[in-house]
């Protein structure tokens, strides 16, 4: 993994984020109408409507002329033959990689030996690559991401996107020093970062996996995250190979890093996990793919954990399939994650979730779901964004697509195909076809 950076000033220092953006000053208020609304957790509104107020945040929904009546003198800008929905959050990403020489897959260790042996070339070229995967998320409909990167260095693209989101620094304690030493490194570089961000932006932590941070330095990770009222990421239950690292302490992650002598618990991640503190509300494990028990599902489940299902990236790194459909039975809060594009082929959350729904035979309406709402959920923001409810921010995505026989559905089809013609963040039009 790339070196912990020894300072934050200078160039790569978010400070001035607010001085670069090329978002501009909304135009409040403003209302949104197209042939239909899907709000996501109430019924559809034909010919509707979403009048967004002087903050950036959701007035009212309804049907467009009472809306319009409403709001006398307001501008309306309409998208015929549309429908809006949600804006798309994405649970677990990682901006920084570029599409076109990805490591090959099959298999999770050598993938990612390969990737590692790349990181000194890949620093030349990361910052843009999240430019573009921020940009390409955007265009497809997403409005809120939970990126994942080393020491935090994908902040800046993402701030500056005018994307809502958070960034999970991951920090690596064999590259800082003793558990002590590299937790407080960690915190004080997040302390550092959040200076200066947009209004929509955080930064928080996160324990990268269990084969990459050791168990002392997890535990007072996650205890800190805490006590600050923070959530924490993690990679949980990836592939077979962690598995076996956790379990028997041997196989390709054994010796990633050549100091990975914890292994050997001789449980299943989850349970390890558990063991270590790691788990509980706040805490969002993407993947979930490989050798989860019905036992490890009622720790998630006791545990409040959510979960980020990412399954092209499962697919392609041999890495099994995530049992969604028994975590949403137990109510395990479940969003939908692209992962990067060295693991997966687009940034486009909604063709991550028709993979979901067609993996896994669900309806349209858990699809859209898990793209929104279950994110929210997963991210404990369900009172901020994942809906077009009054009070949330105006986070929306129009589709072009008119409402067949099952709206839900031809929506998520036709936003999975490129059919976002335009994407709301705060009420700020920032896409558009």
């Amino acid at each position: 993994m790339p070196s912990a950076p020894r300072s934050t000033t200078g160039a790569s220092s978010p400070a001035s984020l607010r001085r670069t953006s090329r978002v501009q000053p909304p135009e409040f208020p403003v209302i949104y109408a197209a042939d239909l609304v899907l709000p996501v957790g109430t019924p559809p509104v034909e010919r509707g409507a979403v009048v967004v107020d002087r903050d950036g945040r959701i007035a009212g929904v309804g049907p467009v002329e009472e809306i319009s009546r409403a709001n006398a003198g307001v501008e309306v800008r309409e998208f015929r033959g549309c429908t809006i929905i949600p804006g798309g959050i994405n649970a677990h990403a990682h901006l920084g990689f570029r599409r076109g020489d990805e490591p090959p897959g099959g298999s999770f260790a050598g993938w990612l030996s390969v990737l590692i042996e790349r990181l000194p070339e890949k620093e030349a070229w990361t910052e843009e690559a999240a430019r573009n995967s921020a940009r390409e998320a955007l265009e497809t409909g997403t409005t809120y991401i939970a990126e994942s990167s080393p020491y935090g260095e994908c902040l800046k693209p993402l701030a500056e996107s005018g994307l809502a989101g958070v960034v999970f620094a991951e920090f690596f304690p064999h590259e800082i020093g003793p558990p002590e030493e590299a937790v407080e490194y960690i915190f004080n570089r997040t302390r550092e970062l959040k200076r200066g961000l947009p209004e929509r932006v955080s930064v928080e932590v996160s324990v990268h996996s269990p084969y990459t941070v050791d168990p002392e330095s997890s535990r007072l990770a996650a205890r800190r995250s805490r006590e600050a009222g923070e959530r924490l990421a993690i990679h949980l239950s990836e592939s077979p190979e962690e598995v076996e690292f956790v379990q028997k302490g041997t196989g390709g992650l054994a010796n990633i890093f050549a100091r990975n002598e914890w292994g050997g618990a001789g449980v299943s991640p989850v349970k390890y996990a558990e063991r270590i503190e790691l788990l509980g509300p706040g805490t969002i494990a993407a993947h979930l793919a490989t050798g989860v028990s019905d036992e490890d599902l009622e720790i998630l489940a006791r545990t409040g954990t959510a979960a980020a299902h990412c399954p092209r990236s499962n697919e392609y790194l041999g890495c099994g399939v995530s049992p969604v459909p028994r975590m949403l039975e137990r109510r395990i809060p479940v969003g939908m994650g692209t992962d990067g594009l060295w693991s997966s082929p687009s940034m486009n959350l909604f063709e991550e979730t028709l993979t979901a729904v067609q993996k896994h035979g669900f309806g349209g309406e858990t699809g859209l779901r898990l793209a929104t709402l279950g994110g929210a959920e997963a991210l404990r923001m369900q009172d901020e964004i994942g809906s077009i409810t009054p009070g949330k921010w105006a986070d929306l995505a129009v589709v072009e697509a008119g409402g067949g026989g099952e709206p839900s559905r031809e929506v998520l089809e036709a936003a999975a195909d490129g059919g976002v013609v335009a994407t709301v963040v705060g009420g700020r039009l920032l896409y558009s076809r």
